[in-house]
């Protein structure tokens, strides 16, 4: 196996490596810096820990063996700023790449900018942020405040009296039949190498990223079947535009089975072998979904008169029609690959069994 080294995870310490198939990343080390020549010397140790275990077949996929608590570690001054906690307890959290390169490294930069004393909230409260993003990073600070008292750090929790904001519920606005015939008819004519591709989007309601994910060896024509069992999501550990293969977003398979139009659709493509992408870019590429949605979405949307809509409305489009036509919570959920009907409900419920007016006249 390779050697497992520390490596430098924006200051603080990450140990990565392969076991099984499985991939592992954590920090060791609940606040230690890469910098600091006491806290690499005592990754280094629980690497070579890590690998003698795999060698003797005594490896603990927990991880638990080779983490160091907070109260094990040398003593360090406490943070003075609020920016300091924040790293703080972000590096408590043992987070994958991605998730700390979304709303932690978002809600980093905003403390940065306002570079707040430990118990200001003025930054927050005072910033213009729409009411889901002051309610989703009021959640976190106090989720952070939480954790600096349990520490010590703090002796109180200067957001746990901020009122969150009320939400206006998104209406969910997906493309009508006409619509679709319209942005069908559209790329057929403007773009027609991504007709396929919005097809299958439309049809199926299967996340971009699953569709971009698609090899020609999760097809099954003799069973009819199209299996969606993983993606190709961006690579946040690097500059966000290559992509990895991964599972999908809830991490279950699900089989749709293919109607006379998409068994169609897929047998009228090139095929290639087993492991080649489904769906590419003209030259052959990997399709970026940023891209399309700016060269091609875009463009024909706006050329066939359509009102622009993100190009994961094709999802709730799927979604919204399959309810309309009847199909069942617990069907709708698992065309969608969620683990069970309540974003369903919570989103579309709004349609299912919509009652009519009596007949008064």
């Amino acid at each position: 196996m390779h050697q497992i080294e520390p490596i430098n995870n924006n200051g603080s310490i990450q140990l990565r490596f392969t076991y099984a198939g499985k991939r592992y990343s954590f920090n060791p080390i609940p606040g230690g810096q890469y910098n600091n020549k006491r806290d690499i010397s005592t990754a280094k140790s629980i690497a070579t820990q890590i690998q003698n275990d795999i060698l003797a077949k005594n490896f603990d996929p927990s991880l638990n063996r080779y983490r160091i608590t907070p109260k094990s570690l040398p003593q360090q001054s406490a943070p003075k700023s609020l920016l300091e906690l924040w790293d703080c307890w972000v590096s408590s959290l043992n987070l994958s790449t991605a998730t700390r390169e979304h709303h932690y490294k978002t809600i980093r930069h905003q403390i940065a900018k306002a570079n707040p004393d430990l118990v200001d909230t003025t930054w927050l409260t005072q910033a213009k942020l729409a009411a889901s993003t002051h309610n989703q990073r009021l959640g976190y600070m106090k989720a952070c405040f939480k954790w600096a008292m349990t520490k010590g750090i703090v002796s109180s929790n200067p957001y746990e009296s901020i009122k969150t904001h009320k939400v206006k519920q998104k209406v969910v606005k997906p493309f009508t039949a006409r619509e679709i015939k319209l942005i069908i008819q559209g790329f057929e004519e403007l773009a027609p190498h991504y007709s396929a591709f919005v097809k299958f989007l439309l049809a199926t309601g299967v996340r971009t990223s699953e569709a971009i994910g698609l090899r020609w060896s999760h097809l099954d024509f003799d069973r009819g079947l199209i299996n969606i069992q993983e993606s190709l999501s961006r690579d946040w550990e690097g500059n966000g535009y290559r992509r990895v293969r991964k599972e999908t977003k809830t991490g279950s398979e699900r089989q749709l089975k293919m109607n006379d139009g998409l068994r169609e659709l897929l047998l009228s493509l090139p095929r290639k072998e087993r492991d080649s992408l489904v769906f590419t870019t003209v030259k052959g590429k990997v399709i970026d979904d940023g891209n399309f949605r700016e060269r091609y979405w875009v463009k024909v949307l706006t050329s066939v008169g359509v009102d622009y809509r993100k190009p994961y409305t094709t999802r709730h489009t799927m979604i919204s029609h399959a309810i309309e036509q009847g199909t069942p919570v617990t069907g709708v959920a698992y065309l969608a690959g969620h683990r069970d009907t309540r974003m369903v409900l919570e989103t579309y419920g709004h349609m299912i069994n919509k009652p009519e007016l009596p007949d008064i006249f």
